[in-house]
């Protein structure tokens, strides 16, 4: 993400539930593996977006208007968590894993959770689906018991 540039904002046109829908993404390529990825611009992020002064080609600039490197936008990423008040472990692969866990507890497939991350290997997506599945699991199952005993 250190170097998500504004000309890979487009739109696309995209055939959903047999409706042609034009779509606001960004048309990247990963830098593991250099595989084609397209981020969808959702009313948050274009919140964001809106918001941010245009200061170079990349999205998120140094002061001085650079880019940033992969290790500096990690360093920075440490300043902005502690100045907003958030726990020391808040990473951009931490906040990677949150939308794992948004997207698995929200009933999305394992395919879609491997698009929207970015894995090829669907051991990895699956471990988000497991984990909010026991979760879900074990409150239904635990709810079937309380109403077996007369207290729900």
């Amino acid at each position: 993400m250190a170097n998500l540039r504004w000309d890979q904002r487009r739109k696309v046109r995209l055939t959903i539930d047999s409706m042609q829908q034009e779509v606001d993404v960004f048309d990247l390529r990963q830098m593991k593996g250099d595989k084609r990825l397209f981020v969808p611009v959702t009313p948050m992020l274009e919140e964001v977006l809106s918001a941010s002064p245009v200061k170079g080609s990349t999205i998120l600039t140094t002061a001085y208007g650079k880019p940033f490197s992969a290790k500096s936008l990690t360093g920075h990423m440490a300043l902005w968590t502690k100045a907003a008040g958030l726990a020391p472990g808040c990473t951009i692969h931490g906040l990677r894993k949150t939308l794992g866990r948004f997207l698995a507890e929200s009933d999305a497939s394992t395919r879609q959770l491997m698009d929207v991350l970015g894995h090829d290997n669907i051991e990895h997506a699956e471990l988000y689906s497991r984990d909010a599945q026991q979760i879900r699991l074990a409150h239904s199952g635990m709810a079937k018991v309380v109403t077996l005993r007369g207290r729900g």
